[in-house]
């Protein structure tokens, strides 16, 4: 535990595992300026892998999450309306919680240990800071309100909170768009990748306008850095098979038939992009049934774990196709065209959200629609014979939304700077 009277952020990331190579660019680039930024402070972020961290950001400290955890279990007592009464209790009286876990359990001391950890730092925190995410929706009902209650805590205790990098909704749950409206509105600062959907819906929920920045993603700056001089000739491939994407194997064989049939026409290798590592939704293993099983770029790019690694593997293509929202991303910031395949309402508001904001050079094919592989087809030729002529235009977007980043970790720290 640090001593009083030393200055520290808290970092909220939406991967404590590391295992999702957006969500990793996202944090890296979150640490790095908020360390340029902050050299007095300690950077402590919350994660289950705490030597992974320290390998992926040297600059961050390590909080391990399972004091996060405890202190947002409900289950004090059997019964669902004890436990609505205990999590109003962390709501109003959130220092009791710690005492009450304590005593339930007999003073376990390894228990108390984590607990006051995780409630110290936020109590004492300077800057509460979420990094970049798309965990506001209702696809991920569990992981928001965690994410909610824990700038609640921050908030009840008078720190500075904002959120960076965000994707937010689609949120029609009313019970969790309740919570969003008790705490959104309260921040100091919410930063959004994109304004398409999240600005109305901050509106809806009751947000000051003044509080709200449009940024766009925070990844795009580490891919825009190591960017290529000339345009690749592959056409890059990723598909998400998830609940939260909605698509299955009847989805994917529509897929692999255009990008297959693209790839023969154009000439253009597949080159596989895979984004998520975490199990159960490992992207090589949909990739996989989009190419060649013999293809030894398979093998290759299963050992991809490191943004820069992914980033430069699609600095290899002329056009990347994808069902993942930051390949996208870090192919838009290398000056590469983009085809997003979405079929659930998450994905469609992520990807026209990323179309918005680039304004060329990203389109979005309906997976749901009976002409999709068509579209498809269609979508890939265009953008590849048009990715040169538009590389500049893409670019310009990317500085854009990086001086816009810039901008608002600068009033971050002018918040956060004491008075």
């Amino acid at each position: 535990m640090m001593a009083l009277g030393s200055r520290s952020i808290l970092v909220e990331p939406s991967d404590y595992i590391l295992r999702n190579v957006g969500d990793m660019a996202m944090l890296g680039v979150a640490i790095e300026r908020l360390a340029r930024l902050f050299p007095e402070s300690r950077i402590n972020v919350l994660t289950n892998d705490a030597s992974a961290l320290v390998r992926f950001a040297p600059a961050a400290s390590p909080l391990l999450d399972d004091g996060r955890a405890l202190w947002l279990r409900d289950n004090f007592l059997p019964g669902i309306l004890a436990n609505r009464l205990f999590r109003d209790l962390r709501r109003r009286a959130p220092h009791v919680i710690g005492p009450l876990w304590r005593y339930r359990y007999g003073n376990n001391e390894k228990m108390a240990a984590a607990l006051d950890r995780f409630s110290w730092s936020v109590a004492h925190a300077d800057l509460v800071v979420v990094a970049g995410m798309g965990g506001i929706t209702d696809y991920f009902p569990g992981y928001a309100y965690g994410v909610l209650e824990v700038l609640g805590l921050a908030i009840h205790a008078g720190r500075r909170t904002v959120m960076v990098g965000q994707g937010m909704g689609p949120l029609q749950n009313a019970d969790l768009r309740a919570r969003a409206a008790a705490i959104l509105p309260k921040l100091d600062l919410i930063a959004l990748r994109e304004q398409r959907a999240g600005r109305p819906l901050l509106k809806e929920l009751g947000v000051d306008p003044a509080r709200i920045m449009v940024t766009g993603d925070d990844a795009i700056e580490m891919a825009y850095v190591i960017r290529p001089k000339v345009l690749g000739v592959g056409i890059g491939v990723n598909a998400r098979v998830s609940d939260y994407s909605g698509v299955d194997s009847q989805i994917l064989d529509r897929i692999r038939e255009a990008v297959r049939d693209a790839s023969a026409s154009l000439g253009a290798p597949l080159i596989p992009v895979p984004i998520s590592h975490v199990p159960g939704e490992e992207d090589i293993r949909s990739i996989g049934k989009l190419m060649d099983s013999s293809d030894p770029e398979l093998s290759l790019a299963s050992g991809l774990k490191t943004p820069i690694e992914v980033i430069r593997q699609i600095q290899r293509c002329r056009l990347v196709v994808t069902g993942s929202y930051h390949a996208g991303v870090f192919a838009l910031a290398s000056g590469i065209p983009v085809v997003g395949l979405a079929k659930s309402s998450y994905y469609r508001d992520k990807f026209l959200g990323l179309a918005d904001m680039f304004a060329v050079g990203c389109e979005t094919v309906a997976l749901d629609k009976p002409d999709c592989p068509t579209s498809l087809r269609d979508a890939i030729h265009r953008l590849y014979a048009s990715a040169q002529t538009i590389r500049p235009c893409i670019l310009s977007s990317a500085e854009r939304q990086i001086a816009a980043g810039h901008a608002c970790y600068h009033r971050i720290r002018e918040l956060a700077s004491p008075a």
